[in-house]
């Protein structure tokens, strides 16, 4: 099987872990497929001598071939035809890349803008398409042109894949046949998030030693909770601290103002904010953790919560996308309502209080690998390619225990 993915959101020399979740799925497939991964870039000529530079028109990154067109993209502004663009741009480049390659499907990452962009590319070059469904979905269907493209690439779409089953019920109320949507987590690094020793983690990482830490490992902007994270720092006994790790939002959000809120509430001292760090370096942030938070507004599958079950550390998580089929409360965590932060407070309480075993918490089922996740991904097309029913996925999540693009 030969497959074509497109992901505007894909590492790159400028930012090497944006939308490494992305890269580790297709990285995955590529070991049973021929994969070719396009990545454009989002382009404006007024601008574009203060962009960084992704790196050259073609690449080659942990072993695929990805290739990064360029594509008008006008800032803050008509937003709406990011996805026509997107196609329009690349159309040249696709139609002579087809004629070489010959892909059987072309596989989109988000419904926006790869999504609408490649629907447009397959019915051209009459090729079946599938598009991924992660937490972008919801900020597009809230603004209405975005929506009517969305809907109507998701309805001609051969195959709709969800990461969570609540994206999945959209789909299908949206007009996508239930037969064509198929509900598949992402997976995780089982080999490098793994349960590890606290206080060694500690002591590489310069964390403190003494008393008890939560981390949450998100980007800084206010959508994560971490305004909500912080006040309920403030009501926990004060050997609890809390670790921080990402760097600024992609709309807004850094340190300084987190500092800032921190003082109010008399936490300074017990904020962290280890900033950007490496993907080498999380699972110690987790391993070093009495506990993980992820208090955010939105989210799709937020791997972080993944990456932390399978370091062993239990999460206090909010409830968004796939939260409450990831955490079963009291077993791995506990899940509590979005931005509440005295019920994140007390749901923190309740885990340190009465933290479970590490191995119970990476025994969660949904702790599964990105190998796990592409045969999955695989079979789901092999139906579609043989125009059958297709072969049955197991949801592992059904155990009962606008300025600019955002990599959601």
């Amino acid at each position: 099987m030969k497959i074509l993915s497109f992901s505007y959101c894909y590492p790159n020399q400028s930012n090497p872990t944006w939308g490494v979740f992305v890269q580790h799925r297709v990285a995955a497939i590529g070991k049973r497929a021929e994969v070719r991964v396009v990545s454009p870039i989002p382009w404006f000529p007024l601008i574009a001598r203060s962009q960084k530079d992704p790196g050259p028109a073609e690449d080659h990154w942990c072993g695929l071939t990805v290739y990064r067109p360029k594509f008008l993209c006008t800032p803050k502004v008509f937003k709406s035809l990011d996805g026509k663009l997107y196609r329009r741009w690349i159309q040249p480049w696709f139609d002579q890349f087809v004629d070489r390659f010959k892909p059987d499907v072309l596989d989109a990452h988000f419904v926006w803008p790869d999504g609408v962009g490649v629907a447009g590319l397959a019915r051209r070059a009459k090729l079946p398409y599938s598009i991924t469904l992660r937490g972008k979905l919801y900020p597009c269907l809230e603004e209405a042109s975005q929506r009517r493209q969305c809907v109507d690439a998701l309805v001609h779409a051969d195959l709709v894949i969800s990461v969570d089953p609540r994206m999945a019920q959209v789909a299908e109320d949206l007009g996508v046949g239930a037969e064509r949507i198929k509900v598949i987590p992402n997976g995780v690094e089982i080999d490098r998030f793994r349960i590890g020793d606290r206080m060694e983690a500690r002591r590489e990482l310069g964390l403190p030693l003494d008393g008890r830490l939560i981390v949450t490992v998100a980007h800084l902007g206010q959508r994560k909770g971490h305004h909500e994270t912080i006040a309920a720092l403030e009501k926990l006994a004060r050997d609890v601290n809390l670790v921080l790790v990402g760097g600024p939002g992609p709309l807004g959000g850094d340190g300084n103002n987190l500092r800032q809120l921190a003082a109010s509430h008399g936490v300074t001292d017990r904020l962290i904010i280890a900033g950007k760090q490496s993907h080498e370096l999380i699972p110690k942030y987790y391993q070093a953790a009495d506990i993980s938070v992820l208090a955010s507004w939105r989210e799709g599958c937020p791997n972080a919560v993944l990456e932390s079950l399978a370091c062993g550390t239990p999460v206090v998580a909010t409830d968004v996308g796939s939260v409450r089929w990831m955490i079963d409360d009291g077993i791995n965590g506990r899940v509590v309502p979005v931005r509440d932060a005295e019920q994140l407070r007390d749901g923190i309480q309740r885990v340190l209080d009465d933290p479970p075993p590490s191995d119970r918490v990476r025994s969660s089922p949904v702790v599964r690998s990105w190998d796990a996740v592409a045969e999955d991904v695989l079979n789901a097309w092999t139906g579609v390619l043989h125009r059958a029913p297709m072969a049955a996925v197991v949801n592992p999540l059904s155990n009962s225990s606008r300025s600019r693009l955002e990599c959601n």
